[in-house]
């Protein structure tokens, strides 16, 4: 596994980099890279900068020229459910793309040719990112 690691801003990166083993950095589009490890794992820490095409180009870039296998996006979010307070951490076990809509072709975030509304996340990961034992304060999105 090589893991890649997205952040739109270098608070939501804070602590990433200087937890990073033997750090060497890359420049590339117009971002710097900064591969390593992290907990034995080989990992790729980025900033996107803000916003969906951002964070798309930079995906695409830490598998196309890092061959990253999994990424994980960290930061900050809203929340629609009410239980989710300030510092909660929550980990996400499906994704829909919230404001994609290809109807009447398609069903509501349906992404065309692919049949899915819905994409699973890495289920292994998950459950390495929560918090151990799992505590109240997380929560796993759906």
């Amino acid at each position: 596994m090589r893991l890649g690691i997205i952040s739109a801003l270098a608070e939501e990166q804070h602590g990433l980099l200087e937890a990073l083993q033997s750090p060497a950095r890359h420049v590339h589009g117009m971002r710097e890279y900064t591969t390593g490890k992290l907990w034995e794992i080989d990992a790729v820490c980025v900033l996107s900068r803000i916003g969906k095409v951002a964070a798309a180009m930079t995906a695409a870039i830490l598998v196309e020229k890092f061959g990253v296998t999994h990424i994980i996006f960290t930061g900050v979010a809203g929340s629609g459910d009410k239980n989710v307070k300030v510092g909660d951490i929550v980990v996400a076990e499906s994704l829909i793309q919230h404001d994609f809509d290809a109807s009447p072709l398609f069903p509501k975030f349906e992404i065309p040719l692919t049949g899915l509304s819905s994409f699973a996340t890495d289920l292994a990961l998950t459950d390495r990112l929560l918090p151990q034992p799992r505590q109240s304060h997380a929560f796993i999105a759906d």
